[in-house]
């Protein structure tokens, strides 16, 4: 790890002093940039792959688990109420509720005394130096299933399920024949409080997922997912190796020769992200993640080692550089050589035409999202703004994780309390806004793509503004519905 640190730093200060190294590094990022902007289209011009077809009629038995840490009781005792409403036979599921490595017992506590009091329907496991993180909690939640267990659910903590869930599960893994679905997250009250941000964060199921489903080859997005037992012990449980357990499981299902498909119907809704800086941990986490799922397993994807054929490997790269951003190498070097008097160069302008690639497929993707569904314009601005707020974590995770940064799983906050009014600045965008300003007034660069992209730069801070106006209005919703909900 530290060799990739810096390795990758010897080559960033070379690139620096040399242009004509820098401006091969940028006609390398832009050639994976228009690879990957021309991998979307050439799925969505792909014929539909024949699904492989129901199976007989057979019992499902469910176990379904609930992974916690430090959540609010409040929240998972709501979530395991509507398990427990499933029109589902009773005898046909169980419910396994794994806190790992909370430490307070005001948090854990009450979730314990409430599955007691169904001592036949719910197990609660408490753990205490579970190493995975989630990985590491599901993985022991398997190892207490029920020995009837067909298929292994997993819910998160603040998810509140439709009743007609386990049956609408049932009836997809009947009708596709596939070892696992998986349902799209959504999020409850986000449609009228932060619209734009809904349609931001559904994007992927709407195109990624979606194309994916033609290939069976869907990755796993961690919630809302029913998984074949002996798929999943075939496969090798989960791993904590990534901190995108979801979608690298997915990846070994697939290689394993296991169909998984997407099953477009809201099933249940959690919580968004409480504030904008909340949502920009979790799109490092998922960024940066499936950065590392990428690497870990670039041999099956890039050079067909394993069993994958090339649409089902096309599809998993689509899904994993789905937050893929790779302006931050070209940003750097193109400060550095305007502060240095080298903005002239034809490397600056690389850099800069690297900068604004970025920019358009961010606007080719919510904008192409928004017209074939019929989004109304205000929303797909919000949807277009809440991307391009995001992109300065998804350019520093996808590096973190290409060089090799130890990268922890973060747990996203549902509470509120650790709010503070400095995450309303929103820095790293601010501070992008005002380097922008002051290399427009400093070097005042002659070039139309470099002006063009140092304005694109200044886009994501008035962008937070926007976004987090908005989760602002969707936290003051869902606050006063979260501190009635009993414990």
């Amino acid at each position: 790890m530290k060799l990739r640190c810096f390795t990758a730093l010897t080559v960033l200060v070379l690139a620096i002093l040399l242009p004509p190294l820098g401006a091969l590094i940028c006609a390398v990022i832009i050639t994976i940039q228009l690879a990957l902007m021309a991998l979307r289209p050439l799925l969505a011009c792909q014929a539909a792959h024949s699904a492989s077809g129901a199976r007989a009629p057979a019992g499902h038995w469910f176990s379904v688990h609930v992974a916690t840490h430090a959540e609010p009781p409040g929240l998972v005792i709501a979530t395991l109420r509507a398990l427990l409403a499933q029109d589902w036979p009773p005898e046909g599921f169980e419910i396994i509720v794994m806190d790992n490595n909370t430490a307070d017992p005001a948090l854990w506590k009450p979730v314990e005394r409430f599955c007691m009091a169904h001592p036949d329907r719910i197990r609660f496991l408490h753990r205490m130096q579970v190493s995975g993180a989630k990985a590491g909690a599901l993985n022991i939640a398997l190892d207490h299933v029920d020995p009837r267990t067909t298929h292994v659910v997993t819910v998160d903590a603040d998810y509140v399920v439709a009743r007609d869930f386990l049956r609408r599960a049932a009836a997809a893994l009947h009708r596709t024949g596939a070892d696992y679905v998986q349902f799209p997250q959504s999020y409850s009250g986000a449609t009228i409080a932060a619209p734009g941000v809904d349609a931001e964060l559904e994007e992927y199921f709407r195109t990624n997922a979606a194309k994916a489903d033609d290939a069976e080859a869907v990755l796993l997005t961690g919630t809302l997912c029913v998984i074949s037992r002996a798929a999943l012990a075939a496969a090798g449980g989960w791993s904590g190796a990534t901190t995108t357990e979801d979608a690298e499981l997915g990846v070994r299902l697939c290689n394993g020769g296991f169909s998984g498909r997407f099953i477009n119907q809201v099933v249940g809704k959690g919580l968004l992200p409480l504030s904008l800086h909340d949502l920009e941990r979790q799109r490092y986490r998922w960024c940066s993640g499936n950065a590392q799922t990428l690497i870990r397993h670039a041999r099956l994807i890039f050079t067909g080692a394993g069993s994958l054929t090339l649409a089902r490997r096309l599809v998993i790269l689509s899904q994993l550089t789905a937050w893929f951003n790779l302006a931050l190498a070209p940003f750097t070097l193109l400060c550095m050589w305007l502060l240095t008097g080298r903005g002239h160069t034809f490397a600056a302008t690389l850099a800069g035409f690297a900068i604004l690639l970025s920019l358009c497929d961010i606007v080719l993707r919510v904008l192409t999202r928004g017209w074939r569904d019929g989004l109304p314009a205000r929303i797909v601005l919000h949807a277009l703004a809440c991307r391009t707020a995001l992109a300065p974590q998804s350019a520093k995770a996808t590096v973190d994780a290409l060089i090799g940064s130890r990268l922890t799983f973060i747990v996203t906050d549902k509470t509120g309390d650790k709010l503070r009014a400095s995450r309303d600045l929103h820095h790293c965008q601010l501070v992008l806004f005002v380097a922008a300003t002051l290399l427009l007034a400093v070097s005042a660069p002659a070039s139309p793509v470099i002006l063009a992209a140092l304005a694109a730069l200044m886009l994501p801070w008035p962008a937070a503004l926007l976004t987090g106006r908005s989760l602002r209005a969707y936290r003051e919703s869902v606050m006063p519905a979260m501190r009635e909900t009993p414990a």
